[in-house]
């Protein structure tokens, strides 16, 4: 993205590295469908990875993803229809907010104080498109 700072690539933030292989493939087929149930996720999975995972696999995924209000769903007869709560970029800012929002509850000012460190060693030019970033667009109270 344009105003995103310049990381090493390896630090920024997958779908595969929050969810793993399985969930981010669960979410793939989902964002790719729009809507789907589990058999929908069951059935794509077999076919683009060559291989059929266990209904209920598919199923306890779905739903620990529903549970982390990741995934959306509505009863439909006897079945669930899930649908993204996100797309990909918003979602991992969401997800990357609630991780802050936990540190900082665990942690406190000892949380900050490691985070401002640490920006004593970034390179100048990222540290100021990170105080850039941290001063823009944000809602009231914050």
């Amino acid at each position: 993205m344009k105003d995103e700072p310049t990381l090493d690539p390896s630090s920024r933030p997958t779908i595969e590295r929050i969810f793993g292989p399985l969930g981010s493939a669960v979410m793939r087929v989902v964002w790719q469908l729009g809507e789907a149930t589990v058999a929908d996720v069951a059935d794509a999975l077999s076919r683009t990875q060559g291989r059929r995972h266990a209904y209920t696999t598919i199923m306890t995924v779905m739903s620990r993803l529903h549970e982390r209000d990741v995934l959306l769903r509505t009863k439909v007869g006897q079945r669930y229809v899930y649908r993204p709560a996100a797309d990909e970029p918003a979602l991992i800012d969401r997800l990357s907010e609630k991780a802050v929002d936990q540190v900082l509850a665990r942690y406190g000012t000892s949380a900050l104080r490691q985070f401002a460190q640490r920006l004593d060693e970034v390179d100048p030019a990222l540290r100021a498109q990170l105080m850039d970033l941290a001063g823009r667009d944000r809602p009231p109270g914050r």
